[in-house]
This record gives structure tokens, C-alpha cells and sequence, in this order.
């Protein structure tokens, strides 16, 4: 066993904390090795030059902390359980918001390359030839307000 697991338990014997599997055990690990009976032997001189506390808590205190100490813990609630849940499900709502908006959207690096190199981006070629179509479907319409069914 390692040293550090029999002082461990050395101090565990001290305090009356061992199982009896662990005192057993121990009392083997005692009886093979002498530097282990050393530590025990120093152990047990310091817990001798410790001095125990006069005073004695009242029998309703000792009564309150056995009571604390035996109450099982909460039930876990279910908004610390949801919250992370909550907060990942508008995270990822967002991400495919903005995907949606921005996914079929064309890049607008060809304009930026035409109006770098001095061509006319926003002239459009049909522009003069579907304005002189409108203003013909307006002169046989004779109500200006007809082409908005169209």
C-alpha cells in the first residue's frame, strides 16, 4: 500500500472513521512494516498533545447538525435543467435565421469589380425598351391605375 493511503488511514483509525474491512487491513500493513507503526506511534502523540474543548454543545444543536447533515439534497430543478436546453435553441434558431437571409444571396464582389475598373454598374441595356413598353401600355389603357393589374 502507498504511503500516502496509510497515513490517510492512520489518521482515519485516529479519529474512530475506518471500517472494520480497513481496520484489518491496516493492522496487516502494521504488522509488516515498522516505519508504519512509527506514524502510527506519532500520530497518536499528536492527537495526545491536542487539547479537547472544554465546552460541550447543547443536545439541540447536536440534534440540528445530525439533522442538516442527514437531509437529502434537492431535487434538481428543471429550469437549471432547461436553461443550457433554452439557450442552445436560440442560438441555433439564430444561426439558421441568419443562414436563411444571407444563403441565397449573390456575392457582391462582380460589382465591386466592374465599378472598380469604371464601368456603369446600375445602367441597364432593356432599361429604355421597357420604359417605351410601359408608356405604350398606358396610352391604350387610358387609366394610369390599369398597369398596376398587370
Amino acid at each position: 500500500m502507498k504511503m500516502k493511503k496509510l497515513e490517510k488511514w492512520l489518521l482515519l483509525e485516529a479519529s474512530g472513521e475506518l471500517s472494520p474491512r480497513q481496520l484489518r487491513r491496516l493492522g496487516r500493513e502494521l504488522t509488516a512494516s515498522e516505519d508504519v507503526r512509527m506514524l502510527r506511534q506519532e500520530i497518536a502523540q499528536l492527537r495526545g498533545s491536542i487539547l479537547s474543548p472544554e465546552i460541550e454543545l447543547s443536545p439541540w444543536t447536536v440534534a440540528k447538525i445530525a439533522t442538516r447533515l442527514r437531509e437529502e439534497r434537492r431535487p434538481v430543478s428543471t429550469v437549471r435543467v432547461l436553461k443550457p436546453g433554452f439557450a442552445l435553441a436560440t442560438c441555433l434558431v439564430l444561426v439558421v435565421g441568419i443562414l436563411n437571409f444571407h444563403g441565397k444571396q449573390n456575392s457582391s464582389s462582380l460589382a465591386t469589380v466592374v465599378a472598380a475598373a469604371g464601368v456603369d454598374v446600375w445602367n441597364d441595356p432593356l432599361e429604355e425598351d421597357l420604359s417605351r413598353l410601359e408608356r405604350q401600355i398606358m396610352a391604350i389603357s387610358g387609366d394610369s391605375l390599369d398597369t398596376m393589374e398587370m
